[in-house]
């Protein structure tokens, strides 16, 4: 009876969300009938592809051909019925329907890692309502596929079904050249599931050099425990060989569009997503690591050791801070204006952040070490800066990913009613986003009569 209820509460949360995505789908299409953006290269290379034409490529498309083929087969399904039928609106909807299959992937997420959870239903919402995902759900953008076959490998990987989840990673790596870091992540942390079923070691609570040295204490002994972790890892080692191979033949990561994707040290990127984290997940995280906690947790040593890390921190910002020029020139996107307003104000402003910085380290590490241990934090922090730290250009796009991966490992914490606040708190600013994207377009002076639009 139990389990046919929250079926129907699952249920009922699905029809609701895609009801209210839908709506705005259909409204985008009507207000913003032409491709904007980043789709004036998608949409007509897509387009290309549905007329056959697969040699033909736009060299300022720096992502492989993923999305174009995902919607190839509904275009090929519909072309026997006509003209194929590649239209902005068309591959905006097939761009849609993979949000659907999103809602599906976080909620069988949020049941395997938080099993015994009650508020799986609210935490699936919650998370599919994800303000810069949720948006970029109604464009014809790469994010919302990347993320969805990322999040799918991870729950194929949670299954013990690894040749999938190394099949679902591959998919993943059409779609965003870096994501081969989340499947070497998803394997490594498959592999220590393992070592923690078959060994008993390695737990949450247990410290880094504590858990290093049982690890390798565990794989000296060359069991037959450590011949399965070898074969556990093959498919996601198999992923990592054909992305190789793909940079040694591409001479780089990116396809094209290089000089202005040049790798840099961009190590203030680490902390514009802790902030970031912390911020927009604000009624889930402060419950569990609040300011005030942070206060009166302060002993001596710890006073000290924060004073370090924010010499540390003072040090990166001052050496490694990057204004990559499309920040500076594009007034479209949102990170233009906190960089204009706040950081650009004046040159001690980026310095006065740096306690938020500390806290928001903290908060995440506290929420974060409930259930996890600190090899996998070590692994998700190595991984989410080997992801951001190269890009020279601060997007809130770039964060999604690394974002899923901490919020989905502090749910078990957080109460139905946390959850419900972070639900309409990404509302709020959905509501918000989506209605001065559709109704306050403006003109630039250089291209007069082409409305231009606020978005993420």
């Amino acid at each position: 009876m139990a389990q046919c209820q929250r079926s129907l509460t699952i249920l009922s949360v699905f029809v609701l969300y895609a009801s209210i995505s839908y709506g705005v789908l259909h409204r985008v299409n009507t207000k913003v009938p032409s491709p904007y953006m980043d789709e004036v290269f998608h949409i007509p290379q897509a387009q290309h592809y549905c007329r056959g034409h697969f040699g033909a490529w736009d060299p300022k498309l720096t992502t492989p051909p993923g999305l174009y083929l995902i919607s190839m087969v509904p275009a090929s399904l519909l072309s026997m019925l006509g003209p194929h039928p590649c239209s902005p609106e068309f591959l905006r909807t097939t761009n849609w329907a993979l949000s659907l299959l999103l809602f599906w992937t976080i909620h069988g997420l949020v049941k395997k890692l938080r099993p015994a959870q009650s508020a799986v239903a609210a935490t699936t919402l919650s998370l599919s309502l994800f303000p810069v995902s949720f948006f970029l759900h109604h464009m014809y953008y790469t994010d919302t596929a990347s993320l969805l076959f990322v999040l799918l490998s991870y729950s194929l990987s949670l299954s013990h079904r690894h040749l999938a989840a190394g099949v679902a990673g591959f998919v993943s790596l059409w779609l965003r050249q870096t994501n081969v870091i989340w499947i070497v992540f998803i394997g490594a942390s498959a592999a220590l599931r393992e070592i923690q079923q078959r060994a008993n070691i390695v737990h949450p609570g247990d410290s880094l050099l504590g858990s290093i040295g049982q690890l390798l204490k565990w794989a000296a002994g060359m069991d037959r425990g450590v011949l399965r972790v070898m074969q556990l890892l093959l498919p996601y080692a198999l992923v990592a060989t054909c992305f190789a191979a793909f940079v040694h033949v591409n001479r780089g990561i990116v396809l094209g569009d290089k000089s202005n994707h040049e790798p840099v040290l961009h190590i203030p990127q680490i902390l514009y997503f802790c902030s970031y984290t912390v911020g927009i997940s604000a009624p889930a995280i402060l419950p569990l690591a609040s300011p005030r906690w942070f206060v009166r947790q302060f002993t001596v040593p710890k006073l000290v050791f924060s004073l370090m890390l924010g010499m540390a921190m003072a040090i990166c910002i001052g050496r490694y801070t990057i204004e990559h020029p499309f920040l500076l020139s594009d007034n479209r996107h949102y990170p233009f204006y906190i960089w204009k307003n706040m950081f650009r104000r004046h040159w001690i402003f980026r310095y006065a952040l740096i306690p938020l910085y500390i806290y928001a380290l903290a908060a995440l590490s506290r929420s974060l070490s409930m259930d996890t241990t600190a090899l996998w934090r070590l692994g998700l922090a190595l991984c989410t800066a080997a992801v951001l730290v190269p890009s020279p250009l601060l997007e809130f796009r770039y964060f999604t990913v690394p974002y899923f991966f901490v919020r989905l490992h502090i749910a078990s914490r957080t109460t139905t009613r946390a959850v419900l606040l972070e639900a309409l708190w990404f509302a709020a600013i959905n509501a918000a986003t989506i209605w001065v994207f559709i109704n306050r377009p403006f003109t630039w002076a250089s291209e007069p009569g082409q409305l231009q639009r606020f978005m993420w």
